[in-house]
């Protein structure tokens, strides 16, 4: 006979960690929050981010015979990869500078993935904190990101998402100080 459904179901309830649970609270949070409140670049990280998430979950939803984690997860370095060529794609043509710290996050991340084919014995929590560690700055700089996005609004009226909106002055060279109009002398 087999585990009646109601016990399977309380086993899979119990088998979910409490640094999970944060870091879906967390997750569901600033992707939220992003796509809601932020400007372009945000929202294409919330959705990024998302769609990261999803692709990581299919990926070790079967886990290989040893475990998860127990040699390289090609799966989910790909994502992380793909995730990583996003966020500089955002970061290159944003007027915003936090997908540049984003991308370097998502960057130590990636090399936690060498840390399987360099040191085979190591185990494979250690490898797994190496690469999931970095998700939870990386959600509180999207919350921060956004939050700072609406003060701009809110303080100046508009904020500029891609390098191609600012003012042509101002992408010729010319200084925030030297677009102000100038102050009269006495």
């Amino acid at each position: 006979m087999g585990i009646p459904a109601r016990r399977r179901v309380w086993a899979t309830i119990a088998d979910v960690e409490i640094h999970q649970i944060i870091f879906f609270t967390l997750m569901f949070a600033a992707c939220c929050y992003a796509g809601v409140r932020g400007g372009a670049p945000e929202r294409i990280t919330a959705i990024a981010l998302t769609c990261a998430l999803a692709a990581s979950l299919g990926f070790t939803y079967n886990p290989q015979p040893h475990g998860i984690f127990s040699a390289i997860e090609v799966g989910v370095a790909l994502t992380d990869l793909s995730l990583f060529l996003v966020i500089v794609a955002t970061a290159m043509v944003s007027t915003r500078f936090w997908p540049v710290l984003m991308a370097s996050m998502i960057g130590c991340g990636l090399f936690g993935h060498l840390t399987k084919p360099l040191g085979p014995d190591i185990l494979p929590r250690a490898y797994y904190i190496a690469v999931a560690l970095w998700s939870y700055p990386e959600l509180l700089l999207l919350m921060v990101a956004t939050w700072r996005h609406r003060r701009r609004l809110k303080r100046y009226g508009v904020d500029y998402a891609w390098v191609w909106q600012l003012p042509r002055r101002y992408r010729d060279g010319w200084s925030v100080n030297e677009l102000a109009p100038p102050v009269p002398q006495r």
